[in-house]
């Protein structure tokens, strides 16, 4: 009778062993499979920070762009207004320089088309100065704002080898502004940086 207890425990040590065995591999695949998603995840809101921040640094800039063409316009037909006849001379600057929906769409479009390098140069400060990759897009105007997608490079701990050169993407938009409706949704502009 104690032989069979005895061979019993045994029996039932081994058996714990064996599945621990067999199972640690299992918990170890699920464990990194678990650590990639996390990853994917942190990567993801990196992406979204660096693009929310080059958002609001190419809303920040285009307002001072729009603002400066559109003081200097205002004050070279000014200067030029002192020098023609009584008649001719335009009573609303203001007007002249933005007066109508197509006036307002050319100024946006030249602005944007005049600057796009400075423009992409503050969004690369700003995306990359967050941890991301220094390339991305620039996307004038979505809903009435700037939309960036910014990228990480994503290094996961397991399936090296089919996810090898992915990237995680987060979109970031800026604040909307008045000049930025200016332009209709077909006239949308794509910038790469």
């Amino acid at each position: 009778m104690n032989l069979s207890i005895i061979k019993r425990k045994r029996w039932r040590k081994g058996n714990v062993t064996t599945l621990w065995a067999f199972g640690l591999p299992i918990f170890m695949f699920i464990f990194m499979f678990l650590s990639t998603i996390m990853l994917v995840w942190l990567h993801h809101a990196k992406a979204m920070v660096a693009a929310d921040a080059a958002s609001l640094a190419a809303t920040k800039k285009l307002d001072g762009l729009v603002n400066q063409e559109i003081d200097n316009r205002m004050t070279t037909i000014i200067a030029n207004n002192s020098r023609l006849p009584e008649n001719q001379r335009i009573s609303d600057p203001y007007y002249a320089v933005i007066g109508t929906k197509h006036k307002k769409k050319n100024l946006v479009k030249y602005v944007i088309n005049y600057n796009q390098d400075a423009i992409k140069k503050e969004v690369r400060k700003y995306a990359t100065a967050n941890g991301t990759e220094d390339s991305g897009k620039i996307i004038f105007f979505q809903d009435g704002r700037i939309r960036v997608e910014a990228k990480v490079k994503f290094n996961p701990p397991i399936f090296k080898d089919s996810l090898k050169g992915k990237y995680i993407k987060g979109t970031g938009d800026g604040p909307t502004r008045d000049y930025m409706k200016w332009l209709t949704r077909p006239n949308q502009k794509v910038l790469e940086y």
